[in-house]
């Protein structure tokens, strides 16, 4: 996310997400995710039952840091939504290029995500989409396949979300 202008974009479409899902009553939860010396870090932005309703403003707060492993980050935001109550859930990856950390990449990675963690989830009733910005679009696609989302335009976010909340949550 450090190249260019990529993490302005993932932050905005951060922020479109949240305002859609508050204004419709959809319970909203954003994390944000790394690698450091000690493994993966995750960051808070919102949470479904925020202790200050000041969640809003910690979006603004975004940043890129390091590599992404994203597997260890989409199970555990993964888990956090299977504990909810709503029997359908979508979990959504707001993602620039593919999956990059030492001894995490290539077609393992990729593995991980398609065959793995998707699969895996989807039979707990949670749908990923991987929201795609930079020039790596094809290569989320073909990770992702129909769980692809190309959000380059975000002044169609909104229409795309609400078509993809009719479509997958009754």
């Amino acid at each position: 996310m450090g190249w260019g202008d990529r993490m302005t974009h993932a932050r905005k479409t951060a922020i479109v997400l949240y305002d859609f899902c508050k204004s419709l009553g959809i319970p909203i939860t954003i994390y944000g995710h790394s690698t450091d010396a000690g493994g993966v870090a995750l960051y808070s932005y919102a949470e479904f039952d925020s202790v200050d309703n000041e969640d809003c403003y910690r979006l603004m707060d975004m940043c890129d840091r390091n590599g992404n492993r994203d597997g260890a980050a989409l199970r555990f935001v993964a888990e956090h939504l299977c504990t909810r109550p709503e029997l359908q859930k979508l979990l959504i990856l707001i993602s620039d290029g593919q999956p990059a950390d030492y001894g995490y990449s290539g077609t393992e990675a990729e593995a991980d995500l398609r065959g793995g963690i998707k699969k895996e989830y989807e039979k707990r009733d949670v749908i990923l989409f991987a929201a795609a910005i930079g020039d790596d679009k094809e290569n989320i696609r073909r990770i992702y396949k129909d769980g692809f989302l190309d959000i380059t335009k975000l002044e169609e976010l909104p229409k795309n979300m609400a078509q993809l909340v009719k479509q997958h949550l009754k």
